[in-house]
């Protein structure tokens, strides 16, 4: 990594750019593999801190289908549970990579786009750092669309709200 790929790095990331710059140094060419705490408990909601809206997005997607599939053949919980332990695991461990290539390709498509290097410089810092205003959308996102997969494909439930009657409290 040159003088310049690191000072964009570190512009691109923002905030613990220290952090990400030591991690993707021990990464070299043939590493994929870097433990990040962060994305293992965070995943969805990481990859929307970081901006990394392709991941946060086909993350939603996967999960989405993975649920799908899950209350169709009435997975067991424990199967669901160490399920989702296996994918936090995999986020935890190719985290810092995925962030990695996602930056150096944003870097290179600015740097491609834009001539000034004033302007460069300023859109290499926008298209980077944090939001956490974009991850608590992107959960809430998830979660209604989670929650009307989980209700809509539960025919149990759905059937005992169709039959429930008006509770009507001035009636004895």
């Amino acid at each position: 990594m040159t003088i310049e790929e690191r000072e964009e790095l570190r512009l691109f990331v923002g905030k613990n750019a220290d952090y990400y710059i030591a991690k993707w140094e021990e990464l070299g060419e043939e590493n994929k593999i870097s433990w990040n705490w962060s994305a293992f408990f965070f995943g969805l909601l990481w990859f929307g801190y970081r901006k990394m809206y392709p991941h946060a997005f086909g993350f939603i997607v996967f999960s989405l289908i993975l649920q799908y599939v899950q209350v169709v053949m009435k997975t067991h919980p424990l199967v669901i549970g160490i399920t989702n332990i296996l994918i936090s695991v995999f986020i935890g461990m190719f985290g810092n990579y995925l962030y990695y290539q996602y930056a150096k390709s944003k870097i290179k498509h600015i740097k491609e786009s834009i001539q000034d290097e004033r302007q460069k410089t300023v859109e290499i810092a926008r298209s980077g750092g944090t939001s956490l205003s974009t991850a608590v959308a992107i959960g809430l996102m998830y979660l209604i669309a989670s929650s009307i997969i989980d209700f809509g494909l539960q025919e149990d439930k759905v059937e005992d709200f169709r039959e429930q009657k008006s509770i009507n409290p001035w009636s004895s």
